[in-house]
């Protein structure tokens, strides 16, 4: 499906290869870049669904509205944890950037084929 795409090409961020975790300000923005491509990624893959016709239509629906769901509810605490002081300001973020992360993989585990 063309993750990196989606993604902006960013390699380093995508695996993981960040030489140390982001704080505070830096997190945020991370944070708020990843609910960006997140968005992207989600409608791109309810636009194809939406465009084929093929078998397993109605749980690709499905998997496309809790995909949305979850990333509304990411959407959700990201906007929370900007309300919030020090230091669980920086904690909500790092729920919201594990959560995304998750959501990734989900989606990914998917587009390979594979199923939960």
């Amino acid at each position: 499906m063309g993750l990196n795409r989606a993604f902006g090409n960013n390699q380093e961020t995508e695996l993981g290869f960040q030489s140390e975790p982001l704080l505070g300000d830096a997190l945020e923005i991370e944070v708020e870049n990843q609910l960006r491509n997140m968005d992207r990624l989600v409608e791109s893959v309810g636009t194809a669904r939406d465009q084929a016709s093929f078998p397993g239509k109605p749980h690709a629906h499905n998997l496309v509205n809790n995909l949305r769901a979850k990333l509304k509810a990411s959407h959700d605490m990201f906007r929370l944890a900007k309300l919030l002081s020090e230091p669980v300001r920086t904690s909500m973020f790092s729920k919201v950037h594990e959560s995304l992360n998750d959501l990734e993989e989900d989606i990914t585990s998917h587009s390979d084929g594979k199923t939960h």
